[in-house]
């Protein structure tokens, strides 16, 4: 459990200080002071409610997590996620904060045509489900205790109700203003990444993370049987188990793939959001991600097996000394850090931006594009 929590923790450290590296500096164009007390103050009422609702909205969301991620092996990046999603909202504050003030002056239009009103009735409702989804998560966590259906009820019902306050607090600015309905989107979609990404630091719903695991474990089976069949090994299939003449080494759902495939997709999307600018590159590396934990999970799945071949199948349990850790648990947190390694290799290359984009797009927008990166 130790090592669970410390890799987490190691790999924290490392994302924040390559995005504190890579950020660049921010000027504050506002005349206010420069500071998050003196942002909030020049906020309206209603604006400031809305941050300390959904700030201790999100106490209770971490309150409810805490117990996976300090249960179950697959789910102890979790340790991140906070930090993660208010590294995020620090990073785009000064647009945030801009905004609520009514910095840009531009930014003003008419929101009385009749598709600014659907949005309106559409995010109300959402809204209102929400919080509602939100209740009926809170009272199964306080009736039942720690469950994937309260768990996942509330992961959810917080991600609408933060996209829902977003969309109603960027209605208007501090000075009564009102926003255009493409601002108030663009600024709505700042808080995809902090809003959902609890859903992926908690179980999914029993059935479905089932079907999941079984289904990464047949694909990882079937793939390390053929491989090992095709340079002439010995080995027989039978499920999820693999015969081989020192023994036989079960496929279990540790090595479905899952740990690896839920840490990248939650450090894909991290990545994504801070660094990229475009929605479609954001969509190419969650793709990236998802891709490469499968394959490198693959890769981990036969190395267990040619250690479980020549040393004996229970060999890839035992604890390595000096590190506390089986060879198992090592190859896994190994193909972890790879993987997100590869990902931030990736960073330069989806980060290349052509002269022709920056000339067609550079001055046209007074607001960067939908869940824009500040960099």
């Amino acid at each position: 459990m130790l090592g669970g929590l410390l890799l987490p923790l190691a790999w924290g450290s490392l994302f924040l200080t390559i995005s504190v590296f890579m950020a660049k500096p921010q000027n504050n164009t506002s005349d206010k002071p420069a500071g998050l007390w003196a942002d909030l103050q020049s906020f309206d009422a209603i604006t400031r409610f809305s941050i300390f609702l959904v700030v201790a909205m999100a106490g209770v969301v971490v309150f409810d997590q805490y117990f996976y991620w300090s249960t179950i092996p697959d789910y102890s990046f979790g340790y991140l996620v906070p930090m993660f999603a208010a590294y995020v909202v620090y990073d785009r504050w000064p647009k945030i904060s801009a905004y609520l003030r009514g910095d840009n002056d531009e930014a003003k239009g008419k929101t009385d045509n009749p598709l600014a009103w659907f949005f309106n009735v559409c995010f109300a409702l959402g809204l209102l489900a929400s919080l509602l989804v939100f209740l009926m998560g809170a009272l199964i966590r306080a009736g039942q205790g720690p469950s994937n259906q309260g768990s996942l009820a509330i992961a959810m019902g917080f991600g609408g109700i933060v996209i829902g306050f977003a969309y109603l607090i960027g209605q208007n600015d501090a000075k009564g203003r009102d926003y255009d309905l493409k601002h108030r989107l663009t600024f709505t979609l700042w808080f995809l990444f902090p809003a959902w990404v609890w859903l992926i630091s908690a179980p999914m719903v029993m059935y479905l993370d089932s079907t999941v695991k079984l289904y990464l474990l047949e694909w990882v089976t079937i793939i390390v049987y053929h491989v090992f069949d095709f340079l002439g090994f010995s080995l027989v299939r039978e499920g999820n188990v693999l015969l081989m003449p020192k023994g036989k080494v079960g496929v279990a759902d540790a090595c479905s793939g899952i740990r690896s495939l839920t840490g990248c997709i939650f450090a894909g999307t991290f990545l994504a959001s801070v660094f990229l600018d475009k929605f479609w590159k954001k969509v190419l590396l969650f793709v990236a991600a998802c891709v490469l934990a499968f394959i490198m999970n693959i890769f981990r799945s036969l190395f267990l097996t040619g250690w479980a071949y020549h040393y004996g199948a229970g060999a890839i349990d035992e604890e390595v000394p000096m590190i506390g850790m089986s060879v198992h648990d090592i190859a896994g947190f190994s193909v972890l850090g790879l993987t997100v390694v590869f990902l931030l290799a990736l960073l330069p290359i989806f980060t290349i931006t052509f002269e022709d984009e920056d000339e067609e797009h550079g001055d046209d927008n007074p607001l960067p594009d939908p869940e824009a990166a500040t960099h």
